[in-house]
């Protein structure tokens, strides 16, 4: 239980040395170390009670109040050492007169918080013997009844219904079966529910009655296999084996030898799968392992399947991308992904009206709207389709009928729907308790809707989810995690064609549903969507979040403990809210612990009323609010314990909170306000990690020395020492050398910029920040802005080029002459460059890197009227973009340049010829964009239709 592994998270911080100097005053460690005690206690009795059914049942037998009384006690329990961590060193600062006062208080919270464990215990303990006999009861019956449920089946049957959109999919993988006579390992990958199970079985059943009885493929075979006998040469032994999360190693290898054709009377794993392997060895085989969980489970199958040479497979279904890849590191595991809208729609109608054939006519035209819209509400997840099909079947074929549904449309209200949640939350279940918390706080958000991976892992880590871990920064290990959620087909990224990296994730809408009913299920949060919280309700959750368009009263009274409020955009002015007795619009006194406002452009009174205290808030997220200038000035409290704070596009003039202390702030966002100037407290906060500026002039920050991010600083020349020497963990710099608008003189083309730029100096200030760049050993990413005057010299490129790490440039400004001649990156992504005036091509140069994946060449980078690229230039470049060259006409391409260009964009080169040559080297290119050159596209129309490339102008 997630309950279990936070008690030990707790139990940790307690036994940590962070406490040492206050448990030594006054007897206050035997507090601490009876409260240990008892978390311990619980924490053993949970891992006893770890079922899921177990929870279930607890909830029927009105027995459900005890768990919430243990997190609520653990919430307060977390409190109480938040604030002891935070004011430890005061204790020792304070007058000796008042320190027995102060420990005295300390051990009174302790003991109180102790007796609320033991008095939980005591409850639990008249109960013992139901939770036994549930416990019992999981064990012997639950896990086997799961396992025949309708909506977990693993059948080689289940390709015998009807199937919607999966015939290009069967085709390719029975040709991937059929195509070498090495063993190999065929993944298929999915979120649960999405057919890999339905897509097995088809595939399995081709081959099956192949290989049994008929003298041919079906018409929808693939090429090469329409003879009996051409199968009957590949698999002498097929076999189905459903292996599922409590995978049973022997039991599996019983059902396998059952169908292949070999006693296996053994009671030894070793035995059977040397058996097993004997018996396989001299034959073409073809097994198919549905449902893997874990690599270990992998691991231990895989030694009774011999790794011949004669056309022997393995197909194997899974929700983990990482189980497919290492089952057969050379075999590309099949990603399906969910159904089209229109596919949706048909498999949804052939559920709705009960067809053995796929007849979309059969719908009524006055239902066809709205069995659209419920069709989109599942996703393309078939298992939601086939489960919302089959409630409606039994419903009346009317229009309000399905609009009602519609409209009230939450998978937990149905009983299918439950069920359906339920095989999603296999996955859920399996995470770590970390990943738990970070998975259903994607819950917050809307379904669909698309997330900054950036913003999502900092406010993950504002909001304490990420653990320390040795050798790795919380930033890392944030990745990891939504690498981890992704590899689990719980988070999608959102991968453009171009991109070798992703920027954004998004969460499928039934799995969004299931963060947030476990959420809810363990009070970590509560998501509203129209209805009204309600006062039994709100008092309970220490975080809400609100997605409601209606005119609603929300009244939070006794909500003292409330830590986290999320209000997405469409709350309207008229929505309002209430904590204790003082109104909200939208908030007021609220203990927090995250605060979220996105876009609430609808509210027009004052957001905070009076003065506001929010004690525990971790994270203050006020992006896109144009009129709180007033209303934060109310909001007179110490954010002692605020890790996250963005200001972003608010419009503020001056900073809100003047005199806060700010000890343990991590990230600061003020982009796109009008603040100019921060107070001097956040020059000395070695706690920050990422700051996000307006273009301000730098403040002294070079005791930051923790920062990863500084992003949209004016740094001069005469101040780089100074302010960059110091920063070593700078991970991504964004910076200007002057602030404010440039006045750029005409030159003519003939101008000696070297010479002008010499004899004002520019060369030698550039040294100093030369030498502070070169510091900078961990940079991944740099944007360098130079001042017209001034230029981005050899010095600053080569101090740069310099970082192995390096993957992103971006350089702003004019560039010395022959610079990109002889550039060495080792793992370069992307380049920029605008305003550079270079006066020949760098084509050359630049396509030579190996690893250069995207390049933009905007405003004047170039100066030139031809470029030129070699031969087998760009051999890994993705996306080209060249904006505002002016002077550019002719782009002459080498043969076998841009292999994997996918995506080119070209714009405003008003005496650019033709984009045709480049065109006819990018042999992969899917995306072209032209944008105020009209007089190319009369010769590019006709030439992406017959590539069927897409023509954006």
């Amino acid at each position: 239980m997630a309950e279990g592994a936070f008690l030990s998270s707790l139990v940790d911080r307690l036994s940590t040395t962070a406490l040492s100097g206050i448990t030594s005053l006054w007897g206050v460690k035997e507090q601490v170390d009876s409260l240990i005690h008892e978390l311990q206690a619980v924490e053993c009795f949970l891992k006893d009670a770890d079922l899921r059914e177990i929870r279930r049942q607890a909830t029927s037998n009105n027995n459900w109040f005890w768990l919430h009384s243990l997190r609520d006690a653990a919430y307060d329990a977390e409190d109480l050492i938040e604030s002891v961590e935070l004011h430890e060193g005061r204790y020792h600062t304070l007058n000796p007169l008042l320190q027995p006062l102060n420990s005295y208080r300390f051990a009174k919270q302790i003991n109180e918080i102790k007796s609320r464990f033991q008095s939980i215990i005591d409850g639990w303990a008249k109960n013992a013997s139901m939770l036994r006999e549930l416990r019992d009861m999981s064990s012997s019956s639950s896990l086997t009844s799961a396992a025949d449920s309708l909506w977990r089946r693993s059948s080689c049957h289940l390709g015998d219904d009807v199937v919607v959109g999966r015939e290009e999919e069967v085709g390719m993988i029975i040709d991937r079966l059929l195509r070498c006579t090495a063993r190999e390992v065929v993944g298929i990958v999915g979120m649960g529910g999405v057919g890999k199970t339905t897509l097995a079985s088809l595939v399995y059943n081709k081959v099956s009655a192949i290989q049994t009885g008929g003298t041919s493929l079906r018409p929808d075979s693939p090429k090469g296999t329409s003879s009996r006998s051409s199968l009957e040469r590949y698999f002498d032994a097929c076999a189905w084996v459903p292996v599922g999360q409590n995978a049973d190693a022997l039991g599996l290898l019983k059902i396998t030898s059952a169908q292949i054709g070999v006693e296996l009377n053994l009671t030894q794993v070793a035995a059977a799968k040397n058996a097993m392997f004997r018996f396989l060895q001299h034959k073409r085989y073809l097994i198919v392992l549905d449902d893997i969980w874990t690599t270990e489970t992998w691991l231990e199958l895989s030694e009774a399947f011999p790794k011949s040479t004669n056309g022997s497979k393995i197909l194997l279904t899974t929700r983990s991308k990482e189980i497919a890849v290492s089952a057969d590191p050379s075999s590309l595991p099949y990603e399906l992904d969910p159904l089209s809208d229109e596919l949706s729609f048909q498999l949804f109608i052939t559920k709705v009206f009960g067809l053995n054939h796929i007849d979309t006519r059969s719908c009524p035209p006055q239902l066809k709207d709205v069995g659209h819209q419920l069709s989109k509400k599942c996703g393309g997840l078939p298992l939601a389709l086939v489960v919302l099909g089959g409630l409606l079947s039994g419903k009346e074929k009317q229009v309000e009928v399905w609009r009602n549904i519609l409209k009230s449309m939450k998978w937990s209200n149905y009983e299918a729907g439950n069920q359906c949640l339920e095989i999603l939350a296999l996955s859920y279940n399996c995470l770590p308790y970390h990943m738990k918390l970070c998975f259903m706080y994607l819950g917050a958000f809307k379904e669909e809707t698309e997330i900054s991976v950036s913003k999502l892992t900092k406010l993950w880590i504002g909001d304490d989810f990420i653990p320390q871990q040795d050798g790795k920064t919380k930033e890392e290990t944030a990745n990891d995690y939504l690498h981890e959620l992704i590899q689990r087909c719980l988070v999608q990224p959102l991968l453009p064609a171009h991109k070798q990296g992703f920027k954004r994730v998004r969460i499928h809408g039934l799995l969004c549903e299931l963060a947030r009913s476990e959420a809810r299920e363990s009070r970590f949060f509560y998501c509203e969507n129209g209805d009204a919280v309600s006062k039994a309700e709100g008092k309970y959750y220490r975080r809400l979040a609100l997605h409601t368009k209606l005119i609603a009263f929300h009244e939070l009274s006794n909500s003292e403990k409330l830590r986290s409020l999320l209000i997405f955009p469409g709350v309207r002015e008229s929505c309002v809210i209430t904590v204790g007795h003082q109104a909200l619009r939208p908030f007021s006194r609220a203990f927090c612990h995250t605060l979220f406002f996105f876009s609430l452009r609808g509210f027009q009174h004052n957001i905070l009323e009076q003065k506001t205290s929010m004690k525990y808030i971790r994270v203050l997220e006020l992006e896109g609010h144009e009129r709180l200038a007033h209303d934060l000035k109310s909001v007179q409290s110490n954010l002692n314990h605020l890790r996250y704070m963005s200001l972003r596009n608010t419009n503020l003039r001056e900073f809100p909170f003047p005199e806060s202390n700010f000890p343990l702030l991590q990230t600061l966002d003020i982009r796109g306000t009008s603040i100019r100037k921060l107070p001097s407290i956040f020059e000395t906060l070695d706690t920050l990690r990422h700051i996000y500026l307006n273009w301000m002039v730098s403040p002294n920050i070079r005791r930051l020395t923790n920062l990863q991010t500084l992003h949209g600083v004016v740094i001069p020349n005469t101040q780089a020492e100074r302010d960059l020497m110091a920063l070593t963990n700078l991970r991504k710099l964004r910076f200007s050398t002057t602030w404010g608008i440039e006045y750029r003189p005409k030159f003519s083309d003939g101008f000696d910029f070297d010479r002008y730029i010499a004899e004002s100096g520019g060369w030698d200030e550039n040294l100093a920040l030369a030498g502070s760049l070169k510091q900078l050993g961990n940079l991944n990413s740099i944007f360098i802005i130079m001042p017209f005057s001034s230029a981005i010299t050899s010095d600053i490129v080569q101090a740069v080029t310099s970082h192995e790490q390096l993957h992103k440039l971006n350089l702003q400004g004019r560039v010395h002459r022959h610079l990109l001649e002889d550039l060495h990156f080792s793992c370069i992504k992307s380049i920029t460059l605008a305003g550079s005036w270079i006066a020949s091509s760098p084509m050359e140069s630049l396509g030579s890197l190996t690893t250069l994946c995207e390049l933009k060449l905007k405003d004047d980078a170039l100066r030139c009227s031809e470029v030129s690229c070699l031969q087998n230039s760009f051999p890994e470049l993705r996306y080209l973009k060249i904006s505002g060259l002016k002077k550019l006409r002719v782009f002459h391409v080498g043969n076998g340049s841009f292999p994997n260009l996918t995506r080119f964009s070209i714009h405003e080169c008003t005496e650019f010829l033709s984009t045709v040559e480049v065109m006819e080297h990018a042999t992969r290119l899917q995306v072209l964009k032209i944008k105020e050159m009209p007089s190319v596209l009369p010769d590019v129309t006709d030439f992406c239709h017959s590539r069927n490339i897409n023509l954006i102008s």
